[in-house]
């Protein structure tokens, strides 16, 4: 039996003033080498012979996957899609107009696993700054995809950026490929009401991206909390096309 902690935070996508969500507490980040580094403990290969065995299989997962192949690659089965109109009956795939998607399935025995943990909740975050929806002004995509140098507006509850000098207050791009941390400039910053925002997106690479922000905001504009208060913005935010695929419900961890 395994369990996780979490703390309750207002849910402010609905009417309901009791109503509330869980923010898993999480402990560490594990990427693929700390992963290896852990298992090799009580395996008979080395680190690097494991990472190395795990990039050959992903090579070849890849390989398989791009041949519209359905493969299971870690805790799910993975296969291609394509979104987009095709209208009248010789119509053909039109960049502008289609992606291809990866489309990713939890496993039958993962799914199992997951009804064996207990959640233990340690108690209610006040106060949070929560980021309800976000849209990219460049492409009207909502809660998805982003483009650097481009507008994104945006609506929560608390989220206008105040604090006090020397504290670090904003808005934050995390990478989720190696949790690189990229500020939004002050300068950048459009507007900046309490339930309101829009900035302009700084300069990112491709991948996949969380959205931060850290304010000292309260309920009473004036009134300042003692220090900022961070918030993660549920979903994964992408520039270009190879971090998409998935549907625009927020990522589980």
């Amino acid at each position: 039996m395994r369990s996780i902690t979490g703390k309750l935070t207002p849910n402010k996508l609905t009417e309901r003033e009791d109503d509330s969500t869980c923010n898993v507490i999480y402990q560490a980040n594990r990427n693929i080498k700390d992963l290896c580094q852990l298992a090799a403990v009580n395996s008979k290969f080395t680190s690097s012979e494991l990472e190395s065995a795990y990039n050959d299989l992903k090579a070849q997962a890849k390989i398989e996957l791009f041949n519209a192949s359905t493969v299971e690659f870690g805790f799910t089965t993975n296969s291609l899609g394509v979104d987009g109109p095709f209208i009248g009956p010789d119509a053909q795939f039109d960049p502008a107009k289609n992606n291809v998607l990866l489309r990713s399935v939890p496993l039958v025995e993962l799914k199992k696993d997951l009804k064996n943990i207990t959640v233990i909740i340690s108690g209610t975050s006040e106060g949070l700054p929560v980021i309800t929806v976000v849209t990219d002004v460049t492409t009207g995509s909502e809660n998805k995809l982003i483009t650097p140098g481009g507008g994104l507006n945006g609506k929560g509850n608390r989220v206008n950026i105040v604090g006090e000098e020397g504290k670090e207050v904003g808005f934050y791009f995390v990478s989720t490929a190696d949790e690189t941390v990229t500020k939004v400039p002050t300068t950048s910053l459009l507007r900046n009401d309490p339930s309101y925002f829009s900035f302009i997106i700084p300069p990112l690479a491709k991948g996949s991206y969380y959205l931060e922000i850290a304010t000292q905001a309260s309920g009473n504009t004036k009134i300042l909390l003692n220090e900022p208060r961070r918030n993660r913005f549920p979903y994964l935010l992408t520039v270009g096309q190879d971090g998409g695929g998935e549907d625009d419900r927020p990522v589980i961890e």
